[in-house]
């Protein structure tokens, strides 16, 4: 008997391929088997997809040693997971931008009276109340539509940047391409909570939403903390190592795209 996948030789009774892994199948397909499959494969927890998410959770330090181990079948690629909650996120952010928006618009303005009744106690008659609410609104609501729209998409784009901070933080004994593995996971569980967020917050209100910006610090201290062994304070520390770095790559490119922007500006002038 031989395997109907690679046509290797079959042990009597092998249940698996001993040369390519492929289950032996003497059955035939049945409504009940393909419904079973189905099940198993899309919606079951153990399926690569919700085993990795899962084990992401819980122990994602056993996930980046067993996978960068060499241990990589019983996951999912974490360039294909990333790509595929990446995509998840960006599905449920333009979906609902419309309500989010405008329940962010609410709670905005409310602030933004508050800050103007403030101004207008200041400066009096010189200051246009009205002018200055519609231009603040619109500057939030701007900015909240470019990150609804952009946000996932530069997460992406900044991984290889987001990788190297960390591969200066935290360092040895893994290297640029490893650490990129870990972060490609990181980034994949903070999309997944991102969206589930974000849906509740749709629901309920936009402050809800700045949940993810704790939950993405202490998943960060806790997930590398867990790699590297470290005690509270040295996560915390290596975490804040990483934010200065971050602050302090965006103050140079900020100042880089001002000088630019004058340069161009000078040129065509």
């Amino acid at each position: 008997m031989s395997c109907k996948n690679c046509s290797s030789t079959l042990v009597n009774y092998s249940l698996f391929c001993n040369q390519c892994g492929a289950k032996i199948v003497n059955d035939r397909l049945t409504i009940k088997g393909l419904a079973t499959d189905l099940s198993n494969n899309l919606l079951g927890w153990d399926n690569k997809f919700f085993f990795t998410i899962k084990n992401l959770l819980l122990r994602p330090h056993v996930v980046f040693r067993e996978y960068l181990g060499g241990t990589r079948k019983r996951y999912m690629n974490p360039f294909t997971i990333l790509g595929l909650t990446t995509a998840i996120a960006i599905f449920l952010f333009n979906f609902f931008a419309e309500q989010y928006l405008a329940l962010n618009i609410e709670s905005n303005m409310q602030s933004i009276t508050m800050m103007s009744n403030m101004m207008e106690k200041k400066l009096g008659n010189d200051f246009d109340k009205i002018a200055y609410e519609q231009e603040t609104l619109k500057m939030v609501t701007d900015a909240s539509q470019f990150m609804l729209k952009y946000f996932n998409l530069l997460v992406i784009l900044l991984m290889p940047l987001y990788t190297y901070m960390a591969f200066l933080v935290y360092r040895k004994p893994y290297n640029y391409a490893e650490h990129l593995i870990i972060n490609s996971y990181i980034q994949s569980i903070s999309f997944i909570v991102t969206s589930i967020i974000f849906t509740i917050s749709v629901f309920t209100s936009p402050s809800v939403y700045l949940i993810t910006v704790f939950f993405l610090v202490f998943y960060y201290i806790y997930a590398y903390g867990k790699l590297y062994n470290l005690s509270v304070a040295e996560s915390i520390l290596k975490v804040l190592v990483f934010m200065a770095i971050l602050a302090g790559t965006l103050i140079i490119f900020f100042i880089l795209s001002i000088g630019f922007g004058y340069i161009l500006a000078a040129l065509s002038s």
